[in-house]
């Protein structure tokens, strides 16, 4: 399961990093919420392929597909924002080479066996050993302005590389990966698919490394204030929410739920 072109992954893979690298505004929120659920539904898939366990999936896109209407349409809080928008991308690739670990040591182990689990569990568990050194490690740049209780990213040159560089890399990849999985066989071409998610995933946490320790130190910060962190475009989200249907509507079920309350 892939997208079907170059520019599927292009798009995928810039839109996650709009959310870390450029300013919060309404547009990156609609779209960081919808990216979330999407790749939870799409990338969760593979859980139940290999566990056949299809309630706790369909009961996990319900909860993403949920949770991502309130980021969209009603999340004020920068640090839970973005704090979930990175948690689903860190999390996408190690979950896919956990399950795949799994999969081919169960075809020598059988499934439910210790050791089938242990070589399942690894790869998430490499990249969770990284991301808690990375995140408890010293900061060497705060990748965050703040005024007041308002954050957004600091600025940074964007190159052009959503129409040359990631669709080139990515088609590149992509045909390459097919060639060699046909000509290596299903078992080795696992494993190095494996490998090639749970290295992934370690680059991704190694590029976001100034993210999750600035996150770190807003929610630190943010213990000691009175009003919580939020985006630095609030008042334009706002705005763009009391356009949007579905932000009218939660909008009013607020308001019923406050006058019920009082």
């Amino acid at each position: 399961m892939k997208p079907a072109t170059a520019g599927g992954w292009a798009d995928f893979l810039s839109g996650f990093f709009l959310c870390a690298s450029l300013m919060i505004n309404a547009q990156t929120i609609k779209k960081g919420g919808w990216i979330n659920v999407i790749s939870v539904a799409f990338f969760g898939v593979f859980g139940p392929l290999t566990f056949e366990g299809w309630w706790w999936y369909l009961f996990l896109v319900v909860i993403s597909f949920g949770f991502s209407l309130y980021l969209i349409y009603c999340c004020e809080r920068f640090v839970v924002f973005l704090s979930v928008v990175l948690l689903v991308g860190v999390i996408i690739f190690p979950y896919i080479a956990s399950c795949l670990a799994y999969l081919i040591a169960s075809e020598f182990f059988g499934r439910g066996d210790l050791r089938s689990v242990s070589i399942g569990i690894a790869p998430i568990t490499i990249v969770l050993l990284v991301f808690v050194v990375i995140f408890y490690s010293k900061s060497s740049f705060f990748p965050f302005e703040c005024i007041g209780n308002r954050v957004a990213a600091r600025p940074k040159k964007v190159v052009n590389a959503k129409s040359y560089n990631l669709g080139l890399i990515s088609g590149v990849s992509t045909l390459t990966g097919s060639i060699f999985l046909k000509s290596v066989g299903a078992d080795t071409g696992g494993m190095v698919a494996v490998v090639g998610c749970t290295g992934f995933s370690v680059i991704i946490l190694f590029y976001l490394r100034h993210s999750i320790r600035g996150l770190r130190t807003l929610r630190i910060r943010e213990r000691k204030m009175l009003t919580p962190y939020t985006f630095m475009q609030i008042d334009e989200i706002r705005e763009a929410r009391s356009r949007w249907w579905l932000g009218r509507l939660f909008k009013w079920m607020a308001s019923l739920h406050q006058s019920t309350g009082s």
